[in-house]
């Protein structure tokens, strides 16, 4: 779609397009943003966006720095840019504004100040350009024309998890956080009230909690390797632990730490892991597709900010009190007894 959109209204001077980053499906949508940021410094931002998208699966520092050098870019300031993730402020900066504006997944599009949601077929796309653009040039719609303006529909069908779950599945309320190890408003839940509503809800046989990763990289950059830490737990039985132990960690010891993946390996020796198994996993990017999926599920299910919740389908967000998540659970649980 993008050439015909080009050609036929870019060009012909009917559409004045603006490209924004919002980069919510991993390192490699993060990394693809600083890339495109520093070859625009350069003035070759839409060649570096065009070989982006043509090469998805090919994307990593080492290919970002040589398709910098094959699309005439000056190397040297391409990668003193990269490494440095100098346009890191104008990425949060594109991010926060989307959030603002409604951005719940990608692509988002916004025509004279009208979202559009979600990757539309390609001709009832053009028809919302043309009839935005007849409302524009004739100063409202024409006759009989109804301008759509779809919004993203929340997808509520998360995938199940192997070891992030709490309690019995068959419990009549299911609660799904999405959560950043790195978020202090996700530090205050844990801390605060996380303990009761296992206490209260989760051993009790009423809530089946499920723990879904959302690391914000844009500016928590250690989230998502502390969330494949936790999950290589997991593999030796000890999930749990190690969301615990990360959590009671993250200011003391590893929060805007360059190594904190050290510090997670010291803590899964604290909690006598096989620390071959646990450093090969953690080392491998075994579980960096995992964490991805999840923050795909929480982009579409609404999730813009952490902690949020979800539950039996109702969306909180926030790191609110626990009378807050306990007025919300009685209120299912009597529903359910009547």
């Amino acid at each position: 779609m993008a050439p015909l959109l080009d050609e036929a209204y870019i060009q012909t001077g009917k559409v004045y397009f603006v490209y924004k980053e919002f980069p919510v499906l991993g390192q490699k949508s993060v990394m693809g943003s600083f890339a495109a940021q520093c070859a625009a410094d350069q003035g070759k931002f839409w060649e570096m966006h065009d070989w982006l998208f043509q090469n998805a699966g090919s994307i990593g520092p080492d290919a970002l720095k040589q398709a910098a050098r094959d699309l005439g870019l000056d190397g040297a300031a391409f990668d003193a840019c990269f490494d440095a993730q100098t346009p890191r402020p104008r990425i949060q900066e594109d991010f926060d504004e989307g959030r603002r504006w409604g951005t719940r997944g990608t692509p988002t599009f916004f025509i004279n100040g009208r979202i559009i949601g979600g990757l539309l077929p390609k001709d009832q796309f053009l028809q919302i350009v043309d009839a935005a653009l007849a409302e524009a040039q004739g100063g409202e719609l024409p006759a009989g024309v109804a301008l759509p303006t779809p919004e993203p529909t929340p997808d509520l069908d998360f995938e199940p998890e192997t070891y992030a779950v709490m309690g019995d599945p068959n419990a009549p309320i299911t609660m799904v956080e999405f959560s950043d190890y790195q978020c202090p408003f996700c530090l205050r839940y844990f801390n605060n009230t996380l303990e009761q509503v296992k206490k209260n809800y989760v051993e009790t046989g009423k809530v089946f909690y499920v723990f879904k990763d959302f690391p914000i990289t844009q500016i928590h950059p250690q989230a998502p390797k502390a969330a494949e830490a936790a999950e290589c737990a997991g593999d030796q039985g000890r999930y749990w632990e190690m969301h615990d132990r990360l959590f009671q960690g993250q200011q003391p010891d590893w929060n805007k730490n360059p190594d904190a993946m050290t510090i997670f390996k010291g803590y899964a020796q604290e909690l006598g892991l096989d620390m071959d198994a646990f450093n090969d996993c953690l080392d491998s990017g075994k579980y960096t597709d995992e964490v991805a999926a999840d923050l795909d599920e929480g982009v579409r299910a609404g999730v813009t900010g952490t902690p949020s919740f979800f539950i039996n389908g109702q969306m909180i967000s926030g790191a609110r009190p626990y009378d807050a998540f306990q007025k919300v659970l009685d209120s299912l649980l009597a529903e359910g007894t009547q």
